[in-house]
């Protein structure tokens, strides 16, 4: 066996581990919710412990053994700075800046409580396996460890703080699009992110501007994995996609029981117009009107490409309106209408329609769309002249003034108020 062979052999078998390992937590915290059984402080210092060994398995690239007996980290070991980076309205989640008390190390500390009382520590521990098995990836925001307030149920994800998000950064810049070698520049790195995720059996189906992070440099990490799942997993739980309904995909919307990671795909493509026209490309009220905004842009999907969304709801409505719509104008694609030539380029365009196909069947993945020619050309050091300001340069800005960043967040936020709905969060 060749050298190379062998890299690859050892690096498919840490992934299938991770995924594997990750899977097993996640059941192992369904089956606490199923039951009934609350998760006690000892039972969460163990499955902390195995997200510690799923992380550092993703990030040595080589299999650890799982520690069942450890003391956790105690939230006290971490200072807060007074700033809060986010909150996630509708399940109670606060994001805040702190700093690790014994080495300095400025982090950001996500919380989930309810309102009633108590906490979910279920979802914390979930969502920590999922930021645990990114590994360090660059493009992907670094886990630290599960930390808990001493002598309560109150558990927090640490990780690494990076910055301002996507979302602030483009209320920064006025709504401005990104010229096309900034827009390039970060949808390598997203792609790559997704990539990384999808290869250990992750699916984020939340991927949008808020929860994307800048950082300086203008280095760009996903974060934020409440609504991600495992396609290891036995029973995953279903999300309500309508909080992020204006990046969900066709079959998202219709509420395809076995979506996987081609939603990411279409998310991304979103994420992509956006950065090139200063807007969201969908912009619908509601799951079936998303549906027709959807179908407006890139066609109406033919018998065959409907049935591949394998939808549940919304069949007999949009079906009508679907055939209606076919018999009228055809699979018309008027995507290009709203990315011109003079704003992206063909190779680009490529990219962009492959992510944003409606048929699953013909998507692009995340690994895929890397291999387009559009990214044989390596511009991430390259400056971006003219009146643009660039994403480094505003990260830069937003270290310096934090104040006026969040005034920036504020304002877009109510903005989009009525897009994606109080579900929206800044981490």
């Amino acid at each position: 066996m060749s050298t190379a062979a062998g890299v690859e052999t050892v690096a498919a078998s840490v992934t299938d581990t991770v995924a594997t390992r990750l899977a097993a937590i996640c059941d192992m915290i369904h089956a606490h919710r199923t039951s009934g059984t609350p998760i006690s402080a000892r039972r969460a210092a163990a499955i902390s412990a195995m997200i510690d060994d799923v992380a550092a398995a993703a990030a040595e690239g080589r299999p650890r053994a799982f520690r069942r007996r450890r003391r956790m980290a105690s939230a006290r070991g971490y200072k807060q700075e007074g700033r809060r980076l986010g909150q996630q309205g509708g399940r109670g989640g606060v994001v805040v800046a702190a700093r690790h008390r014994a080495t300095g190390r400025a982090v950001a500390v996500k919380s989930l409580h309810r309102r009633s009382g108590g906490s979910y520590a279920g979802d914390v521990l979930r969502e920590a396996c999922f930021t645990a098995a990114g590994g360090g990836h660059p493009s992907l925001v670094a886990f630290r460890t599960v930390a808990r307030k001493p002598g309560t149920a109150d558990y927090s994800i640490v990780m690494d703080h990076v910055g301002p998000s996507l979302r602030a950064v483009m209320g920064g810049r006025g709504g401005r699009p990104f010229p096309e070698a900034e827009a390039r520049r970060i949808m390598r790195q997203l792609l790559a992110g997704a990539g990384a995720l999808h290869e250990r059996g992750i699916v984020h189906r939340d991927v949008r501007p808020d929860n994307i992070l800048v950082g300086d440099g203008g280095a760009v990490k996903l974060c934020n994995y409440g609504a991600a799942k495992s396609m290891a997993e036995k029973d995953p739980p279903c999300y309500d996609p309508a909080g992020t309904c204006a990046y969900a995909a066709p079959e998202v919307l219709v509420k395809s029981a076995d979506h996987g990671e081609l939603v990411d795909a279409w998310s991304l493509g979103c994420v992509m117009a956006e950065l090139l026209t200063g807007k969201p490309p969908f912009a619908g009220e509601d799951e079936a009107h998303q549906l027709f905004k959807i179908f407006d842009v890139v066609g109406v999907p033919c018998r065959r490409a409907w049935q591949a969304l394998k939808p549940q709801v919304h069949d007999d409505k949009v079906q009508l309106w679907r055939a209606r719509q076919h018999r009228r104008a055809g699979p018309r694609n008027r995507l290009r209408e709203l990315v011109p030539e003079e704003t992206l380029s063909g190779e680009g365009f490529h990219v962009l329609k492959g992510l944003l196909s409606c048929d699953p069947e013909k998507r692009l993945t995340a690994a895929a769309a890397l291999q387009c020619p559009w990214f044989a050309e390596d511009d991430d050091d390259a400056p971006v002249s003219g009146r643009i300001i660039t994403v480094s340069k505003i990260s830069a800005m937003a270290s310096k003034s934090l104040s006026s960043l969040s005034l920036a967040m504020s304002s877009v936020g109510c903005a989009l108020a009525g897009l994606l709905r109080p579900k929206a969060l800044w981490l």
